[in-house]
């Protein structure tokens, strides 16, 4: 996902850089020269942490930073739903006995493009919010179906809803920046 930093944006592989496949560290495996293996539940657990840390702060920026009410009311919404998503992930890690802090994987490198911030915020923001939903909804997906847990698997059948309401809502507003 990609959220503004005055006027850069952090980028966040939000589920899909690292979720499905991991080389059992927790970082995304090269697929040309490592064998795919599905992810532990801590691992899975502290990717979706960090994505919904990420998602908060891009939705307190939509809220500063939008020019529209849609864009501000779509961070109202990324800010209130990925807090009540963590809560769920936090949960099911302390059931699960998962040290949340240990399994949330640190910033990569890439984590950081520009874009300008101003008129072109929204258009920017929703377009992001958009892509970066569709590749969350697909990698949570396949995770689910590739996951032996059922609390995670429940889980993120609980948490796929969600993100596509908010890929919903990005559609609609890059539909009507993009209409301009």
């Amino acid at each position: 996902m990609t959220i503004v930093l005055g006027t850069r944006f952090l980028r966040c592989g939000l589920i899909a850089g690292g979720l499905l496949v991991a080389d059992g560290r927790g970082r995304a495996a090269d697929p040309t020269t490592a064998p795919a293996q599905t992810p532990t539940t801590a691992e899975v657990l502290g990717t979706l942490h960090e994505a919904d840390q990420k998602e908060i702060q891009a939705g307190r920026i939509a809220q500063k930073d939008g020019q529209s009410k849609a864009v501000k009311d779509y961070g109202k919404m990324l800010v209130k739903d990925h807090t009540a998503a963590d809560d769920q992930v936090a949960a099911l890690a302390q059931r699960q006995n998962v040290d949340l802090v240990a399994a949330t994987p640190a910033p990569g490198p890439n984590d950081m493009g520009t874009m300008a911030t101003g008129p072109d915020f929204d258009k920017k923001f929703a377009q992001e919010m958009l892509d970066d939903h569709r590749k969350a909804i697909a990698a949570l997906t396949a995770a689910r179906d590739h996951t032996a847990d059922p609390q995670l698997r429940k889980l993120l059948t609980d948490l796929l809803p969600t993100l596509e309401k908010h890929a919903a809502a990005a559609q609609k507003i890059v539909d009507a920046e993009f209409g301009k």
